[in-house]
């Protein structure tokens, strides 16, 4: 038995029904995927790279260092502040490699160089010239860490529909152990808490927004229900999401891609319960615990029988205060900026 059940209520009847935003219907809007690392994000970000009228980039890593270090470039109606930009896009380990494809990095600079004197419309140029490389008329954006930073996005992309993607956290974490992003000794507790930080920061700005701006996607369903919920994601985003479309999407995960994973296999539910293979009892009930407020929620089925140690309670806990901490150092930087950059416009034009 799949420990997933189809009803689900990420929001409120209330939120589901506000009013639309301001950009509703408007042609292109940026569509960004994010979550909980390790919950699917990259399947989904393959799969709608191969949709004819979107261009997704493998992840990236230059949207967030730029918005926390936006202050240092200075304003960018000087032209020598949007080529330094332009530098720190294309510089290596940024992935602007992959996003200028064939055109050369010089022609590249002098593209983001030629944006708006805004760093959201640096940025849009940038994914703009992907999209033009795979011949489509639109672009989007992928990486995980942006649920934590969400509200980072809508002030550069006032314009953006945002897809956060949603795993079981038993699965999510199980699927996180392995990564080595943490010591071994509190790997289980810290990918407890990403999880937990994932949804609280997308819950805390959901409150602004409207419901042609967000849209949650169970990981479980895209692989249960592959054409179903392209179908959903198309409606959304104002895709074309025929039949043969939606039919040869939700067939594939073929999409261009940079790291060695394979992702020319069919997708299949196999995923869902592997962390009863992965996760010793206890580790799973303290997942459960942890999560119980969100389980019923996201329609997550509880069945661990199993005791777990108090001592990785308190861990999880500890882990919790570290990164809220952080966040809230990080959210006190950003005020400062703010006070000082107030009355330079970062969205895209």
């Amino acid at each position: 038995m799949l420990p997933v059940t189809d009803h689900w209520l990420p929001r409120t009847p209330a939120w589901s029904s506000r009013e639309p935003s301001p950009f509703v219907g408007a042609p292109a809007r940026p569509l960004i995927v994010g979550g909980c690392p390790r919950s699917g994000t990259t399947l989904l970000r393959s799969i709608l790279d191969n949709h004819p009228e979107i261009a997704i980039p493998p992840e990236t890593n230059f949207v967030l260092p730029l918005w926390h270090q936006r202050s240092g470039f200075g304003d960018l109606r000087r032209p020598e502040r949007r080529r330094e930009v332009a530098e720190f896009v294309f510089a290596p380990g940024r992935g602007g490699r992959r996003i200028r494809g064939e055109v050369s990095r010089d022609e590249a600079i002098n593209r983001l160089f030629a944006a708006p004197p805004t760093l959201g419309s640096l940025m849009a140029a940038c994914f703009a010239l992907y999209a033009e490389g795979a011949g489509k008329p639109r672009w989007g954006d992928k990486r995980p860490r942006y649920a934590m930073f969400i509200g980072a996005i809508f002030d550069l992309f006032p314009d953006a529909q945002f897809v956060n993607v949603v795993r079981d956290p038993r699965g999510a974490v199980a699927s996180q152990i392995p990564m080595g992003w943490d010591p071994p000794d509190v790997a289980l507790a810290a990918s407890i808490a990403n999880w937990e930080a994932s949804i609280e920061r997308v819950d805390a700005f959901a409150r602004r927004l409207r419901p042609d701006q967000l849209l949650d996607l169970r990981y479980e369903d895209l692989v249960r229900e592959p054409e179903r919920e392209v179908r959903r994601i198309c409606a959304f985003a104002g895709l074309a999401a025929g039949a043969t479309v939606a039919a040869t999407l939700a067939a594939s995960r073929q999409g261009r891609r940079s790291t060695p994973e394979a992702v020319g296999e069919p997708i299949s539910p196999a995923p869902i319960a592997s962390w009863r293979e992965r996760l010793a009892p206890a580790d799973v009930a303290l997942v459960e615990h942890v999560a119980a407020p969100s389980l019923e929620r996201f329609g997550y089925l509880p069945e661990a029988g199993a005791a777990f140690d108090g001592g990785a309670l308190a861990e999880v806990r500890r882990q919790r205060r570290i990164r809220r901490s952080r966040f809230r150092r990080v959210a006190g930087r950003e005020l400062a900026r703010r006070a000082v950059l107030d009355r330079r416009p970062v969205a895209a034009a």
